[in-house]
């Protein structure tokens, strides 16, 4: 079980979640655009709801994956290093980030959600841009949290190399 420590300690890596942060971020922004595009030209809404579904759904798992990176540090036992301070630091950074990407990939889902219903349960006739538009601010409103993420994620690593060739 040892020898999975060191590729654990990768995966939870400030450079690997803003690595992950990143590669996430492109299919937000490509399908924020393509969305908006579709809501603009009242095109049949079957795509864009399908495009917002998948996003809010990825929004949901990663916001899940950063906000218990520190259970997962304590579970697998990558917890209590020499760095622990500046790795709960991190764990809360995290959490954090990670609710908000779950709390708006729920709500954009739910407002798309609304659009698959059938009308005799909701009717949404007339309003499915209208909904689509919510779910697709509430995803800009994510690329942008995900995007400010990954700048801080990276001045952490630069603030604590920056204090450890520090002289004391």
């Amino acid at each position: 079980m040892k020898f999975l420590l060191v590729p654990l300690r990768f995966l939870i890596s400030p450079v690997f979640l803003a690595a992950v942060n990143l590669m996430i971020l492109f299919p937000m922004v490509l399908s924020i655009a393509d969305i908006v595009q579709s809501v603009n030209r009242h095109i049949d809404t079957h795509e864009p709801v399908t495009i917002a579904s998948t996003i809010a759904l990825i929004m949901i798992g990663w916001g899940v994956a950063l906000e218990e990176r520190g259970v997962i540090r304590k579970r697998f036992g990558v917890a209590g290093r020499a760095d622990e301070d500046w790795q709960v630091a991190i764990d809360e950074m995290c959490h954090e980030y990670g609710v908000a990407q779950l709390v708006l990939g729920l709500f954009a889902e739910i407002a798309v959600a609304m659009i698959s219903l059938p009308d005799r349960i909701v009717n949404t006739i007339g309003y499915e841009h209208t909904l689509l538009t919510v779910s697709v601010i509430l995803i800009s409103i994510g690329a942008l949290i995900q995007l400010r993420h990954i700048f801080v994620l990276i001045a952490s690593l630069w603030r604590r190399k920056n204090v450890r060739e520090r002289p004391a």
